[in-house]
């Protein structure tokens, strides 16, 4: 009898540690940002973000991390447009196994271009996957 509370104890534990301390899998090749992280997570008060870039096509990144974590669709699938016309490719993601990004402590972002900078002025024409955990 007590063997078989251990060995129920022992399987929940194993199926709920992966959610729980779920990380980041970075996409293959990419590179941390760390200006673009300082920035980001200065604009959000309260939140961490870390920012890497690759030139793998936005579609490439979105399948990596659609194989891996559940998509919020909740949120607009296309971003806004750019002044120059050019439309922001981003999806959503989450990391930590909520349901959507409002009670997500961990979520992430792949977009594509990277616009940074505080005017916005810094488009790039690279893939972004940023990770956003609530400090």
């Amino acid at each position: 009898m007590i063997r078989s509370v251990y060995c129920a104890i022992a399987l929940c534990t194993l199926l709920v540690s992966p959610v729980i301390a779920q990380e980041l899998k970075r996409f293959p090749g990419s590179q941390l940002d760390d200006k673009a992280s300082r920035e980001a997570s200065q604009t959000a008060p309260g939140k961490e973000s870390q920012v890497y870039t690759t030139s793998e096509s936005f579609e490439k990144v979105f399948a990596f991390y659609k194989a891996l974590y559940k998509q919020d669709t909740t949120m607009r699938s296309g971003g806004p447009k750019l002044p120059s016309g050019q439309q922001v490719q981003w999806a959503f993601f989450i990391i930590d196994g909520g349901t959507s990004m409002r009670d997500s402590k961990y979520w992430m972002k792949v977009q594509r271009p990277y616009v940074g900078g505080a005017d916005g002025s810094d488009i790039r024409n690279v893939t972004v996957i940023q990770s956003v955990r609530t400090k």
